[in-house]
């Protein structure tokens, strides 16, 4: 099959799980035999360019007059007229559209799997549509549900066009999945989607080395030192939870451990201040994968403090991958991870005093290893061969439907 694959960012431009997850499941589908390509707006030249990376055709296009760099991450510095310019071409973005079209006509996919298109918009939905491609969507955030960042107030009217565009707009995705059942349930309660075909929880996954994975495990199980670290990778923002951590880990300065802290974000100013007050926190900054992959290895507990509700939270399997058990807030798609992994524990949201109670509790080495056999045995429900066998037959169901 040939697979066109739409995300607004992709490798190396990775900004958080969603893109990790579509990187993975491109190169999945290429080693399964597919054509794959991706088309992404991320290019920081303002040029367009066709790469190829690991087997993937990449189209890394503009985001035209769309400012992805500045109105992702330094919105404060933007005007209200700019601000509703910008969030505008969120909405409807011509030019990114045509150059939709294009790929779409150099390219010629069998199938569409469209996931983040912030900024690209969904009016390529309606495009695909009339081109008689099949498209699935998988969703990645709360960009359905929601105009705005999670815990930020939308204006009412804003809410109300948003809806009516969503549901317009989502009636020519022709199948829709989501990687946890809580995301894909508060989806489709707004009425998007009423076409789809098929609409399936399809988890997001990890690639599994068993053979590293066994050995990395035994190593962890040798460990005997008293000394335990923990560790947080992803964005320093604040529904993340970042704060709750670092209140949890004041309330250990007396204990013998470390927190390593891996990202960066809005809330480096704070990190950073806490780090030169306590040396027991370790700022690492923002790694790549392999340097990510060396932490995961060096550490021995994972917090995931996340205060809003995580469509999935992939960061989960990544600790757990890497035989770190996970502390994590119970909310989102978080808990449906726990209930086959059981690779951890949970703490209610913004609570300090239960996460900091957690981690004591993992300080002591039978603790730690007492999660290894869980995550041994159910790690393999997250192997992307699982997701790649999910989507290969959800493709060609779609393609069967519109011949």
């Amino acid at each position: 099959m040939k697979i066109l694959i739409l995300n607004t960012f992709y490798y190396p431009n990775m900004q958080g799980g969603a893109e990790q997850s579509v990187k993975l499941l491109a190169e999945g589908l290429v080693k399964a035999g597919h054509d794959v390509a991706v088309y992404c707006i991320d290019s920081k030249e303002r040029r367009k360019e066709i790469v190829e990376i690991n087997g993937v055709t990449v189209y890394r296009c503009t985001a035209n007059k769309f400012n992805l760099y500045r109105f992702s991450y330094d919105k404060e510095s933007i005007g209200k007229i700019e601000k509703v310019r910008q969030k505008l071409l969120c909405y409807r973005n011509v030019k990114c559209n045509k150059d939709f079209e294009e790929i779409c006509e150099a390219f010629k996919p069998d199938v569409i799997h469209s996931n983040s298109v912030y900024g690209i918009s969904y009016i390529v939905w309606k495009a695909a549509y009339k081109k008689g491609i099949p498209l699935t969507h998988t969703i990645r955030d709360i960009g359905i549900v929601s105009p705005v960042q999670f815990s930020r107030k939308a204006n009412p009217v804003l809410k109300s066009i948003h809806k009516v565009y969503m549901r317009h707009y989502s009636k020519y995705v022709l199948g829709v999945t989501a990687p946890s059942d809580y995301t894909l349930s508060t989806s489709l309660k707004t009425g998007c989607f009423r076409n789809a075909r098929i609409k399936k929880k399809i988890y997001n996954s990890v690639e599994i080395d068993y053979e590293e994975f066994h050995h990395i495990m035994e190593e962890k199980k040798k460990r005997s030192s008293s000394h335990v670290k923990f560790m947080y990778a992803g964005r320093l923002i604040y529904f993340k939870g970042i704060k709750c951590m670092l209140d949890a880990f004041e309330k250990m300065r007396d204990k013998d451990c470390e927190l390593h802290i891996c990202g960066d974000g809005e809330m480096l100013p704070e990190v950073m201040e806490q780090s030169e007050k306590n040396d027991k926190i370790v700022y690492c900054g923002k790694l790549d994968n392999q340097e990510l992959k060396k932490k995961y290895i060096e550490c021995d507990v994972l917090i995931v403090p996340s205060a809003w509700p995580e469509p999935f939270g992939r960061v989960v399997i990544e600790g757990n991958k890497y035989s770190l058990p996970v502390i994590a807030g119970d909310c989102g798609g978080i808990p449906e991870i726990y209930n086959v992994l059981n690779g951890g524990e949970l703490f209610t949201p913004n609570d300090v005093l239960q996460l900091s109670e957690k981690m004591t509790c993992f300080l002591e080495r039978d603790k730690i290893v007492s999660y290894f056999n869980h995550i041994e045995k159910n790690i393999g429900t997250f192997d992307i061969t699982e997701q790649i066998k999910a989507y290969e037959f959800i493709y060609k169901d779609l393609i069967r439907r519109v011949l």
